[in-house]
């Protein structure tokens, strides 16, 4: 077959990688308005327009019940919850423990991240970024490109002395790399659609969800911009089915995966239109239980039906864990675990450099020659543990660093041109 539309995760230790993973998604800030007209605080930019458009990392601003201004718990835990099935996933090449159950459901990660981030993106959009889809580009570029770009040129660099880094057999040429940094899809020399830095393939989808919603931008009523932007992305999706495209570009952009942004926009159109939601005991147990049989049919439909379409198998249990979240955050019940916070602020960091440590930390296990399975399956857990901890410093030593320059150069440059 002439390329490869992305259905599963990559296998970070195999010698061919076919996959599907999630990275952006995006931010938490409260900008719902009450039916009495009244507005939640909402976060400012650095250079005094509000709101701003935070980032999925980024600490939110504005009324929140941990502490934190702004933030939405139950989205926070949703993001580690999706960075962690991607991981799990990732770590059962680690030995012979994840080959015990199929872990093959961590794929599912991505699209609880997909559905999270057409939320978030609607949720955080008010009438001061109408009209400027440049700058709303721009503060996604701030937040999404630093930390990619940097990882993307080590692992370029890196690949030309340890060819083993790079999934597939020779090492990608200097227009593979532009098109990984600037979000091109291509196919790569094992006929998958994977960037140099292959964990960032779902960055493509993101970053065209955001270039069509920027443009939708340029239409002042909310309702027609959200119904033209879903007919844009149903119309190339019902083309890419019409047509199957066999190129790189149009398979992705064609892709049925797109939908779950559109469902995530619709979903933050419902969540705003309910902003005094009044759960009582029995309803939040009522939704907790619904949340918990999501993730239940999750795993059952991975095992029962492995060939089902990933929109089926993962995507519906993924739309009912993120929507009975949603439900029970509006209801006033939520997930305030700091530690799930943390995970939850770094998933992107996270999901970017785990494949690095669980690569690594495979090649050292598998000179161990150890057969006993208790061993196994708690070095897995340490894995994932550490693949964890080591993404949570990239977040705070590398990532918000990066994000902080870009920001503080680029958007205060932008606001000198716009004075």
């Amino acid at each position: 077959m002439n390329g490869m539309r992305r259905r599963e995760v990559c296998d970070v230790a195999g010698d061919v990688t076919v996959g599907s993973i999630v990275a952006d998604t995006a931010a938490m800030s409260v900008a719902d308005r009450s039916a009495t007209g009244t507005t939640a605080p909402v976060a400012r930019d650095r250079d005094g327009d509000q709101p701003a458009t935070v980032a999925p990392w980024e600490l939110p601003r504005g009324q929140g019940r941990s502490g934190r201004p702004g933030l939405l718990l139950n989205v926070q835990a949703l993001r580690a919850l999706a960075a962690m099935m991607v991981v799990l996933f990732h770590a059962r090449v680690i030995n012979p423990a994840g080959t015990l159950v199929s872990l093959d459901f961590g794929n599912a990660g991505v699209d609880i991240f997909f559905f999270i981030s057409g939320f978030i993106i609607t949720h955080v959009t008010t009438a001061a970024d109408v009209g400027r889809p440049g700058r709303f580009l721009l503060k996604r570029a701030i937040r999404v490109v630093p930390l990619y770009w940097a990882l993307t040129i080590v692992l370029f660099v890196a690949a030309m002395f340890l060819p083993f880094l790079i999934s597939g057999e020779t090492k990608p040429g200097l227009v593979a790399l532009a098109k990984s940094l600037f979000f091109v899809p291509y196919f790569d020399d094992s006929g998958a659609i994977l960037p140099v830095l292959f964990m960032g393939w779902t960055l493509n989808y993101e970053v065209f969800f955001y270039l069509v919603f920027a443009a939708s931008l340029m239409i002042a009523d909310a309702g027609v911009r959200r119904w033209t932007l879903t007919g844009i992305m149903t119309a190339l999706i019902v083309a890419g089915a019409l047509f199957r495209p066999d190129d790189a570009i149009g398979q992705t952009y064609t892709d049925l995966l797109m939908i779950e942004f559109v469902i995530g926009v619709w979903m933050a159109t419902a969540y705003r239109a309910w902003p005094g939601l009044d759960l009582g005991r029995a309803a939040r147990l009522l939704w907790i239980a619904v949340g918990i049989a999501g993730g239940v049919a999750l795993i059952w439909a991975e095992a029962r039906f492995p060939s089902a379409a990933r929109e089926l198998k993962w995507g519906i249990p993924a739309f009912v864990i993120v929507a009975a979240a949603l439900v029970l955050e509006r209801g006033g019940s939520a997930i305030g675990w700091k530690w799930v916070e943390r995970v939850g602020e770094a998933s992107y960091a996270i999901y970017l450099s785990h494949a690095f440590v669980i690569r690594a930390l495979a090649m050292v296990y598998g000179r161990l020659a150890i057969t006993n399975m208790a061993v196994h399956v708690v070095a897995m857990m340490a894995a994932i543990l550490c693949a964890t901890v080591v993404g949570i410093a990239f977040h705070y030593l590398i990532e918000r660093p990066l994000v902080e320059v870009a920001r503080t150069r680029l958007l205060a440059r932008s606001a000198a041109i716009r004075g």
